[in-house]
């Protein structure tokens, strides 16, 4: 389960009376409004303070790209705070034409390099791409989408790009929730993907900050790639280098026409606003955006894992161990129980392996487990630094020598009931915050489970036994199919 998800449910437990149905009562306040296109608005009233939280959620993802194209939903993601056709140009009309010639250019130089064309003839051509380049960027309005935000009180402008969603955030003050409409309804209709190859370039800078040129970025990413064998969770979001590279506008443009279909977005609203009043401007702006036909199904399936996979790396300043066990999607019957079973074995110091390897043992400096669910699988994951006396390996026996003392020592209810008072406290803060309230509605409901499951998953939780989990371990902790990545100080 999504960690934020969880964390909705404890202010449910403590704002409303004793004895209160806390799931009825959290339901019935969000208000739910679709469009005749399909897109989606989930609104949370709450007047503590005059703003209010958007957040966007497009079910368009890294899982949703094909080979040769990897990075494209995170370039896009970048692209869309560009502008529109009205936002950040000075004359579209002309604006346009120059990036037609921008991406002749560049098609033309992309061509000569790959048909190893003479030197000479690349350097012409380059050189012509960057005149192009210039001209076109002499229309352009930098920064104006942020500013016109920024200008009426908006803070936390930004978006995130993961492997199954593209979401976009924004607080304004909420009389500009107007505004909020219309900059967000002109950006869906009419994105103009403008500046693409400078902010190419930006991308590629940070794909080598924080992986070509970062052990542990680097190391992360290769255990990744052999944790899946087929399934485009395997590749990196933020895409390969020689696919990035070579990524066009067209590329861009037919992702977007693809994915950003108004029955993959749903928009939650989340604070000082009257729903009966904000809904009409809502349709207003939202409905004339055309409903799109659906976009292909992913099809490719994680076939199951027949042994163990394994990658060693020296590379590291200091040694970091991986360990990952697959398990299910999000909404799986089993998802709940895998949450609960994480949090008791490796969530905190009071955690069997943080008391075991780190404060008994002495044979790890950190370690911690976690339960992460996509749309399409999941995973039982552990992190460990070894101490100077332990190596990665022998770090990685004695984890799997204590996950073997299960069945003889299982989990009994006092861990269980620690574990739920864990997840309720330490997530507190999302559920008091309007953005993380928006978060987790937008997200959820263009997920597996739907939104209401934010607000039922406690008391689902809070019906497992100590049995149930330790039957879920047993189902799902076997050594033979593991996934496993050590990182060794890189030599001299």
């Amino acid at each position: 389960m999504n960690k934020i998800i969880k964390g909705i449910l404890l202010t449910a437990v403590l704002v409303l009376p004793v004895g209160a149905d806390v799931s009825s009562e959290m339901v019935n306040r969000v208000v739910e409004h679709e469009l005749e296109n399909g897109m989606r608005f989930l609104i949370f009233e709450r007047h503590d303070a005059p703003l209010v939280s958007m957040v966007i959620a497009v079910r368009a993802g890294s899982v949703n790209e094909v080979t040769n194209k990897t990075g494209l939903a995170h370039f896009l993601e970048h692209l869309a705070f560009k502008g529109t056709e009205t936002i950040g140009t000075t004359n579209y009309r002309k604006e346009r034409k120059k990036l037609e010639d921008l991406d002749a250019a560049f098609q033309a130089y992309y061509n000569a390099v790959e048909s190893g064309a003479g030197d000479s003839t690349v350097r012409v051509l380059h050189d012509e791409f960057k005149e192009k380049q210039a001209v076109a960027s002499e229309y352009v309005v930098q920064g104006e989408f942020s500013n016109i935000y920024e200008r009426n009180g908006g803070v936390g402008l930004n978006a995130s790009t993961s492997y199954d969603y593209t979401r976009y955030y924004i607080t304004l003050p909420s009389n500009r929730f107007e505004l909020w409409c219309a900059m967000e309804s002109d950006r869906l209709t009419n994105p103009v993907f403008r500046e693409l190859y400078s902010e190419r370039d930006v991308i590629l800078e940070e794909r080598r900050m924080r992986t070509d040129n970062s052990p542990a970025g680097l190391f992360y990413e290769e255990f990744n790639s052999v944790s899946y064998k087929a399934h485009p969770y395997g590749e990196p979001i933020i895409g390969h280098f020689s696919d990035m590279k070579n990524l066009a506008r067209s590329d861009v443009r037919d992702f977007y026409r693809t994915y950003y279909v108004p029955q993959n977005i749903t928009a939650a609203i989340v604070g000082d606003v009257e729903a009966e009043k904000i809904i009409p401007v809502i349709d207003e702006y939202f409905s004339p955006i055309p409903a799109k036909p659906e976009p292909p199904e992913l099809i490719t399936v994680e076939p199951p894992q027949p042994g163990i996979r394994r990658v060693k790396m020296d590379i590291g300043r200091r040694p970091m161990l991986y360990m990952l066990f697959p398990t299910v999607p999000e909404g799986h019957p089993d998802e709940i129980a895998l949450d609960l079973l994480a949090s008791v074995i490796g969530q905190g110091q009071t955690s069997r392996l943080y008391r075991k390897l780190v404060e008994d043992e002495k044979l790890a400096t950190y370690i911690y487990a976690s339960h992460g669910t996509r749309l399409y699988s999941g995973f039982l994951f552990f992190g460990a630094g070894p101490t100077e006396q332990t190596t990665p390996e022998e770090l990685e026996q004695a984890i799997l020598d204590e996950l073997q003392t299960l069945p003889e020592n299982p989990i009994t209810r006092t861990e269980l009931d620690a574990a739920l008072a864990r997840w309720e406290v330490s997530l507190y803060d999302y559920i008091s915050s309007n953005y993380y309230m928006a978060y987790l509605l937008a997200t959820s409901d263009q997920g597996n489970e739907g939104w209401q499951y934010i607000f039922t998953s406690i008391r689902e939780a809070k019906k497992i036994t100590p049995e149930e989990v330790m039957e879920t371990a047993d189902k799902y902790i076997n050594p033979d199919t593991r996934s496993v990545g050590i990182m060794e100080v890189e030599n001299d």
